[in-house]
C-alpha cells in the first residue's frame, strides 16, 4: 500500500533529490488516479476544465488524509509573476525556503468542443507555459493531466504529438524550439482508464523540464 510506503517519513526528509521527489508523486498520482473515475461520473460528469480539477484536487487531498509528507494544493503562484498553474503539490514543511511546489500539474481537457492545441501551444499553452519558464522555473519535472471527453486517449496522444512535429517544422517559433524526438510524448504505462506519457522539452534559458503526462479517459 501507498501508505505503508511513507508513514516512517516526516517533513521533508522523504525529498533527498528531485528523483524522489518525482518518485514519490507520480507513484502515489499512479496509484490513485483511476478511482477518480467513479467519483467523477457520481458528480454528473462535469464538462468544465475547473470543475474537473477542483474535483481531481479534492480527490487526490481525500486519498492523502495527512499522513503523506505533501498536499496538493489548486492553483499555486510561482515566485514572480502574475501566471497560476493547475495544481501543485507542497511538502509539509514551513520552514521550506522558498515555500514553492516541489511539483505542479497543468491541466487541459481534450474533446471534439475544445482547443485542444492548447494542451501544447498557444496563449493558454500547457506545455508551452513549461517551455518558456511561466510555470514551475524552479523545478526539473512537472506534470501534465489531460481530461480526456470523448475519443480516446491515445487518439489524443497522436494528435499532441502530430502538433509538436508540425511546430518543429517552424521551430524556433516565438522563442521557443520544438526541434527534437524528445519534445514528443512517449508511452511509459497504459492502463484501462489512462495513458502515461514523458516528453523532454527545451526551455528558453533553463535546463530541460521533464514532463509526466496522463490522458486521463473520462467518457
Amino acid at each position: 500500500m501507498i501508505r505503508d510506503q511513507y508513514t516512517t517519513h516526516t517533513g521533508t526528509s522523504l525529498f533527498a533529490s528531485w528523483a524522489e521527489v518525482e518518485q514519490t508523486v507520480v507513484s502515489f498520482v499512479d496509484f490513485y488516479i483511476s478511482d477518480f473515475i467513479p467519483l467523477y461520473k457520481a458528480q454528473g460528469s462535469p464538462t468544465s476544465e475547473n470543475r474537473i480539477t477542483d474535483l481531481l484536487f479534492i480527490y487526490f487531498n481525500s486519498c492523502n488524509q495527512g499522513y503523506l509528507p505533501f498536499f496538493f494544493g489548486k492553483n499555486p503562484t510561482q515566485q514572480t509573476g502574475y501566471r497560476e498553474s493547475d495544481m501543485g503539490i507542497f511538502a509539509n514543511d514551513i520552514e521550506m525556503k522558498p515555500l514553492l511546489p516541489i511539483f505542479e500539474f497543468e491541466a487541459k481537457k481534450l474533446s471534439s468542443t475544445s482547443n485542444n492545441h492548447e494542451y501544447v501551444y498557444g496563449t493558454r499553452g500547457g506545455m508551452e507555459r513549461f517551455k518558456r519558464e511561466i510555470h514551475s522555473p524552479h523545478l526539473p519535472h512537472c506534470g501534465m493531466l489531460g481530461y480526456v471527453l470523448d475519443k480516446e486517449p491515445n487518439y489524443w496522444m497522436g494528435q499532441i504529438n502530430n502538433w509538436i512535429t508540425n511546430l518543429a517544422t517552424q521551430s524556433p517559433l516565438n522563442g521557443i524550439d520544438w526541434r527534437g524526438d524528445d519534445e514528443l510524448l512517449h508511452p511509459i504505462g497504459t492502463t484501462i482508464t489512462f495513458s502515461k506519457c514523458k516528453s523532454r522539452n527545451k526551455r528558453v534559458t533553463l535546463p530541460d523540464i521533464f514532463i509526466i503526462h496522463y490522458l486521463i479517459d473520462l467518457t
